[in-house]
């Protein structure tokens, strides 16, 4: 048969032609993960750990297992604490409430009351196992951090040190944590019952003893602080692989943060409290959830996001609480940009201090209003620039951000007759 002619019909099973090339089969977009609670869920504090650690510039090998832990997980290097020393942040942080809504006497060693619910009293009515192991006074249970917890326990010798703590026991908690996450009352190997377990690593506390087993850095306040941070590195990395090796550790959550900072003399200050300049209170904070990809989020984020994170987790409510899960963003969602409030609330020893950021601005705020002031913390970690006649109007938003956030909040006065440094008369906050 001869060729078709120019009227002929198409002949439909003809081979196509390079003009008209055969459409592409669909390609199957993977489907995002998701997070699949309830999860078993291990935090780690690590005592005055600052922020400028390897992951984020800083040129010593501190922390070599955190580095490596950073590149499989949800990596904050803009996080906050919600205050400046232990006694203020920790409870507050469990609890998803700034430290002047909270029930509290009015000591410098604060004392927290048991109308302040703690995310392990939420997890502990809904039949999660509940643990804890520490190895310092803040942790006594006079001062309300044993709230919740099934297991509660503190390395034996364990005191309320004033002067600063010299004892060294990251190994002697690394142990312990062992001991109690063996403990089948503790975990479940079959998954059904999870658990969430908190353990406070205190060594890189002042005062700081150097580690033979640790690079030797030099004989400064910061040589010796950086030889403490290497030691208790490899003690909570030793944990953290034990417990992801464990039968319970396909399902488990790690969130690794610190309390508060640390000053080697940016602005004159040096140790901790007193004051919030970003020494003291921007920290490191991951979080390692079983099928999240790895991110790096640079929003500043807060502490006060952990209760509602870790009850989130757990398959808990998240009603009531300030923050805002950080769940969703570990799996991939937009990390919206929001403020940070660090709230250091009166004592016997020290006037209040607050700070609110947003974006790469900071607001510091002094007393009840008495002055204030502004840097660009993006760009001047240590806060040499202070900017509120430079940029006016940047001061003036930032004023108005504060006094509207600041409104937000339900102060609560203090419990107690403790004298309160720098409080007009009468006034218990």
């Amino acid at each position: 048969m001869g060729a078709p002619s120019a009227s002929s019909a198409p002949n439909q099973s003809a081979a196509p032609t390079s003009t008209t090339p055969t459409p592409a089969a669909p390609q199957k977009i993977p489907e995002a993960p998701k997070p699949k609670p309830p999860y078993n869920v291990l935090l780690i504090t690590i005592d005055a750990l600052r922020a400028d650690m390897p992951w984020a510039g800083y040129p010593r090998d501190i922390a070599p297992w955190l580095t490596k832990f950073a590149q499989r997980s949800t990596l904050y290097p803009r996080a906050y604490s919600l205050s400046s020393y232990t006694a203020k942040s920790v409870v507050p942080m469990l609890c998803g409430k700034y430290p002047s809504e909270l029930k509290r006497d009015g000591y410098f060693f604060t004392r927290w009351y048991p109308e302040n619910e703690l995310v392990s009293e939420r997890a502990q009515a809904k039949g999660v196992r509940t643990l804890a192991g520490h190895a310092h006074g803040y942790f006594m249970p006079p001062y309300g951090l044993n709230q919740g917890f099934d297991d509660y326990r503190l390395l034996k010798g364990t005191f309320l040190d004033n002067t600063g703590v010299q004892d060294i026991n990251s190994d002697r908690l690394n142990a312990l944590a062992k001991e109690m996450l063996s403990d089948p009352k503790n975990v479940d190997a079959t998954g059904e019952r999870p658990f969430f377990a908190y353990f406070h690593f205190l060594d890189p506390h002042y005062r700081y003893v150097k580690h033979k087993e640790s690079p030797d850095f030099g004989n400064g306040r910061r040589d010796l602080y950086d030889n403490e941070v290497h030691f208790t590195d490899r003690h909570v990395g030793d944990l953290v692989d034990w417990a992801q090796a464990q039968p319970w550790g396909k399902n488990l959550v790690v969130i690794i943060t610190a309390d508060h900072g640390e000053g080697f003399g940016e602005r004159g200050h040096y140790r901790h409290a007193y004051e919030v300049w970003e020494s003291l209170v921007r920290v490191p904070l991951f979080i390692h959830v079983p099928g999240a990809k790895p991110r790096r989020i640079e929003s500043p984020r807060s502490a006060i996001d952990l209760a509602p994170t870790i009850a989130e987790l757990l398959s808990l409510s998240v009603d009531g609480y300030r923050g805002v899960s950080l769940v969703s963003e570990v799996f991939g969602a937009e990390a919206a940009a929001r403020p940070v409030i660090v709230d250091l609330p009166r004592a016997d020893l020290m006037d209040k201090r607050r700070a609110i950021i947003d974006g790469d601005y900071k607001l510091v705020v002094y007393g009840d209003n008495k002055g204030f002031q502004l840097f660009n913390v993006g760009d001047d970690y240590k806060e040499t620039k202070e900017l509120h006649v430079k940029e006016r109007d940047e001061f003036a938003r930032m004023r108005a951000l504060d006094k509207k956030l600041w409104s937000e909040l339900e102060v609560t006065p203090v419990v107690g007759g403790a004298t309160l440094k720098g409080a007009p008369a009468g006034q218990r906050y």
